[in-house]
């Protein structure tokens, strides 16, 4: 286990004084004040920590500017309230949202202040780039044990954020889509304005998510226009990296526009007068809405960027859980009342990989599962997820310091809206609690508790030092980081377990876009 950080106590009054402030010093919770570059802003205090949330970092994506790469905020006078959460981006399901969301949260120790120059964590939350929020997370003890702080950012999701077409090119002058990047990269650059106002260090600037937050870090590294905006990058459950064509995303796009009567002769007036229910409505709950290679923001997939050296060069993490398929796999069959049986496992395997069926099924055999679904989960693991992290690892680390982790606390708390067929320990998303803490978060038990302070170091000592207590990966001779009930461990045993030897023979020129069984 990493010690605890100590943390600095130097203050320099002077500067200090000019950027933060605070209203009540005699009150037991302060309201503090800091003074960004667009205005003051007014937070929350604590004992451990301070919160300032709904700070704008663009301006609002409504009207002409729905469909456009972000603008920087404009400026306010007096102080702005900082204590709310802002609103979720337009998408399915309830809440509160608004298509006016483009802000940000930023959570300090309580002891931060201009002078202290602490690691900063910036946050990418993930749903499948249709959903989420900032709001989800509270990442206290990520603040408070590690002593840093943390920004958490909204991005446009769904067709607001990843609509492609034709008009879209012409109207933006540049190829289209992929607006959700573009809000990430505006954020990042707001990070870099102002984060030392707060107390951060706008030179040890750390970007992770999970999920679509770990794809965006992959994106992140490949794009140009991040460059220089982060100093380390930690991609979790990140999936292949890999990303849509515009030539799949338009054709997807077109039946959109189709249904929202607007393929007619002014496509993007028509498109701009539609209310965020119809777009909603006419989008659907399908993950079609996803980035798009070939933009100014992402010229490339990410993996070929990784194997050409053409990214940005920065430390990397990267990682996934044990069983990332399992929660897949319940959510599509359990959740609709269907557990996978054992001849639709079989089937499935067999219109999926054909004359190679039996050689899969003999790897994959279903005595060696508790449950058929446990079975297609391991498929789904070891294809979308493990060997994609070991491909994506082994070209990275040729360039810059790279280390792989898997988290594999059997015992990790899991949310089930039914009973699951089979065990959702360790799936995907099970590393949350111990990290980043969710609106949902369960009551760790001791050793899971341990495990999470555990976990929470070596994530702020790579915000800090852009370097981990552990090997760094090599393909020729790997090392990884494990994550397990009793604490950090070094293994060599991934790619074993997860079959990529076998893999690899399979897809050889690059792992399937967001693989499932047929």
């Amino acid at each position: 286990m990493l010690p605890r950080f100590s943390r600095l106590t130097v203050l320099l009054a002077s500067f200090a004084a000019a950027l933060v402030t605070t209203a009540a010093t005699s009150s037991a919770e302060p309201s503090p004040v800091v003074h960004t570059a667009q205005g003051a802003v007014r937070g929350t205090a604590s004992t451990d920590y301070r919160a300032f949330q709904g700070i704008p970092f663009a301006q609002p994506p409504v009207g002409d500017l729905r469909w456009q790469p972000p603008q920087p905020p404009s400026s306010w006078y007096g102080v702005r309230d900082a204590t709310q959460p802002p609103p979720a981006c337009e998408q399915p399901g309830n809440g509160t949202m608004s298509e006016d969301c483009l802000y940000l949260n930023v959570y300090t120790p309580a002891d931060a202040n201009p002078a202290s120059r602490k690691p900063v964590a910036v946050w990418i939350y993930g749903g499948a780039f249709r959903s989420g929020s900032s709001a989800q997370y509270q990442p206290v003890q990520m603040v408070d044990q590690g002593d840093m702080l943390v920004v958490t950012l909204n991005y446009r999701v769904g067709a607001m954020g990843f609509l492609t077409t034709p008009q879209l090119d012409t109207d933006n002058g540049t190829p289209s889509g992929d607006y959700g990047l573009l809000d990430q990269i505006q954020a990042l650059h707001w990070v870099q304005d102002n984060i030392a106002r707060f107390g951060g260090d706008p030179h040890r600037v750390m970007i992770a998510g999970q999920s679509a937050g770990g794809e965006s870090v992959c994106m992140l590294l490949a794009s140009p226009k991040a460059a220089g905006l982060f100093s380390s990058a930690v991609v979790e459950s990140g999936l292949t990296c890999g990303q849509n064509t515009r030539t799949a995303a338009q054709a997807t796009n077109a039946a959109f526009i189709t249904t929202l009567g607007c393929d007619g002769p002014d496509v993007i007036a028509c498109l701009r007068r539609k209310t965020p229910g119809e777009i909603l409505a006419a989008q659907g709950t399908s993950g079609v809405w996803y980035p798009v290679v070939g933009t100014t923001a992402l010229p490339v997939q990410p993996p070929d960027a990784f194997a050409s050296g053409q990214f940005n060069h920065v430390p990397v993490l990267i990682g996934n859980t044990a069983h990332e398929g399992a929660f897949f796999i319940y959510q599509a069959n359990d959740v609709a009342g269907k557990p996978v049986s054992a001849d639709a496992y079989t089937a499935s395997v067999q219109a999926t990989f054909g004359d190679r069926a039996p050689d899969v099924l003999a790897r994959y055999p279903l005595q060696n599962y508790t449950a058929p679904g446990a079975a297609e989960a391991a498929l789904k693991t070891d294809i979308g997820f493990s060997c994609a992290t070991l491909t994506n690892a082994a070209a990275l680390t040729a360039r810059v310091p790279t280390y792989v982790y898997e988290f594999r606390d059997e015992t990790a708390p899991y949310h089930a809206s039914v009973p699951p067929s089979f065990s959702l320990a360790d799936e995907h998303s099970a590393e949350l609690p111990y990290l980043w803490g969710t609106d949902v978060t369960p009551t760790l038990t001791s050793t899971q508790q341990k495990l999470s302070h555990d976990m929470i170091a070596y994530w702020a000592q790579f915000a800090r030092t852009a370097t981990l207590p552990a090997p760094r990966y090599n393909p020729s001779a790997p090392r990884e980081i494990v994550f397990n009930a009793d604490g950090p461990a070094i293994v060599n045993d991934m790619a074993a377990d997860h079959q990529c030897s076998y893999w690899n023979q399979v897809y050889p020129d690059g792992w399937p876009f967001h693989f499932n069984l047929r």
